[in-house]
């Protein structure tokens, strides 16, 4: 199917439910056709992208190559590995008294589902979930994020080309456009976004029973309880906080040190790291992005400038690095605040830019506790060379993955999950995840009637039946 303007969206997706009902997506071969002409376009079109990303998000292609392609190319290679057992029914054991019998589990696709896309990554949120819908055998329906235009246009040109027309379309517009897909009778829904919005998605679709995936970002802390290697604390700090000038949904948000003398080391480490990645000039460094909107760096220009104002319960915060901006071109430099307070403004949302809050706590346990007592992030990070803490961090902090002495990692990781919990959405996918939560995992049993063990469970004593059968398990 190759949608055109006259088309609505309810048709289109009649269409595509028309398709999936010949069971054409089914089969191995028709997968792995999608995952190999998917894994195509990123040679015929690189460059192309790395450009659409650059007008809208100020991405540059080294970013967008880290940040974009690598985590999907790689769920592709993943996918495209293990389809073949993933595809494969599982047995289950039957009781003697039910056999001769055969138990199987196996994994159909769902029919049509729908992806929208989130403009901090545009391309990832879109393809990445893609994958584990096409690996499944789905037809599916995508939205891209409209806050990044020349993206968004580009992917709708250029999927046709690789994808089935009639398995997969793409289709644009602003709320309503989204409102609309998620009113439609789906098989699931795969949103990547903001809260507000995805608890209107989540309305929405639930009119029509429709089971939805949200990923809704969240304010991901960063914890450093101690360290040995400073310089290695920091660059890995600033490359996850400054990365997209901040804006990816699992980037760190906030640091909490325990300690003065480790909130000094660690300010200290990433201002210098800053320095060594982008120079004395952010605004003129490759590496560093722009913010999506004017509009939105004017608000994160009102959240530092409160911050540092301080207000009512809220003690003023110092400005240690950064700072700059210029609304006009989207641009906020790289900026550390220090001795945060955690009821001011900066840490009542998530920032979604590149301002990095230190918090100060004495112990370890006020750095759980006061991370725990935010609305559940989806990736929290710490930082500690005492084995003792690191696995005390793993099972007490509260989000969707745990990472140590790193950050932003497990989001390049397709044997690991994405795994949202709270306040960030619900919902696992990624890898394996991903091709289970495109899959309805269908139950099958086959017994034949040559001989029939059931007898002694059929009226009219029942209860002879009944005792027969608990014998024989």
């Amino acid at each position: 199917m190759t949608p055109g303007a006259h088309e609505t969206m309810s048709t289109r997706i009649q269409q595509l439910r028309a398709f999936a009902a010949t069971r054409a997506t089914h089969t191995r071969s028709f997968r792995m056709d999608q995952l190999k002409a998917l894994r195509e376009l990123f040679e015929d079109y690189a460059t192309d992208i790395q450009d659409a990303l650059w007008q809208d998000i100020g991405k540059s292609a080294a970013q967008t190559d880290q940040t974009e392609f690598a985590p999907v190319k790689d769920e592709i290679a993943y996918a495209i590995l293990h389809l073949t057992d993933w595809m494969e029914p599982e047995s289950r054991s039957i009781p003697i008294a039910l056999r001769p019998a055969r138990a199987r589990v196996r994994a159909r696709p769902l029919g049509t589902v729908g992806i929208i896309g989130h403009w901090a990554q545009p391309f990832y949120t879109l393809l990445a979930p893609l994958v584990g819908a096409i690996a499944a055998g789905n037809c599916v329906v995508l939205k891209p994020s409209m806050r990044a235009p020349k993206t968004a246009k580009l992917l709708g040109t250029i999927l046709p080309e690789y994808l089935n027309p009639r398995s997969i379309v793409t289709v644009t517009g602003g709320e309503d456009a989204l409102e609309e897909l998620a009113s439609q009778p789906l098989d699931h829904l795969f949103y990547s976004g903001s809260t507000d919005i995805g608890r209107r998605i989540y309305q929405l679709a639930a009119a029509q029973l429709t089971p939805v995936t949200l990923q809704l970002g969240g304010k991901s802390p960063v914890i450093v309880a101690d360290g040995r290697d400073w310089k290695t604390i920091g660059r890995r700090i600033a490359y996850g906080k400054f990365s997209n000038a901040g804006q990816n949904l699992t980037s760190p948000d906030y640091l909490i040190a325990v300690g003065y003398d480790v909130a000094a080391k660690t300010q200290d480490a990433i201002i210098a790291a800053v320095e060594e990645f982008y120079g004395d000039d952010p605004g003129a460094a490759k590496q560093f992005g722009r913010i999506i909107t004017p509009e939105h760096t004017q608000h994160l220009v009102e959240l530092l400038q409160a911050t540092i104002k301080g207000a009512v319960g809220a003690t003023p915060a110092r400005l240690v690095h950064g700072g700059k901006y210029n609304t006009e071109s989207a641009y906020l430099a790289p900026t550390v605040l220090a001795e945060v307070h955690p009821n001011s403004a900066i840490m009542q949302e998530q920032i979604l830019g590149p301002i990095l809050p230190i918090l100060v706590v004495d112990t370890y346990d006020e750095a759980i506790e006061l991370a725990n007592s935010m609305p559940t992030a989806p990736a929290a990070y710490g930082f500690s060379e005492r084995r003792r803490i690191r696995r005390d961090f793993m099972q007490r902090i509260k989000a969707g993955t745990a990472t140590m002495n790193a950050t932003v990692l497990q989001s390049a990781l397709p044997s690991l999950p994405h795994n949202a919990t709270g306040a960030a959405g619900f919902g696992c996918w990624g890898g394996y995840e991903s091709f289970r939560l495109f899959s309805q995992y269908q139950a099958n049993l086959y017994k034949p009637t040559r001989f029939d063990t059931m007898t002694a469970a059929y009226p009219p004593d029942p209860k002879l039946g009944s005792r027969f059968i608990d014998k024989l398990k």
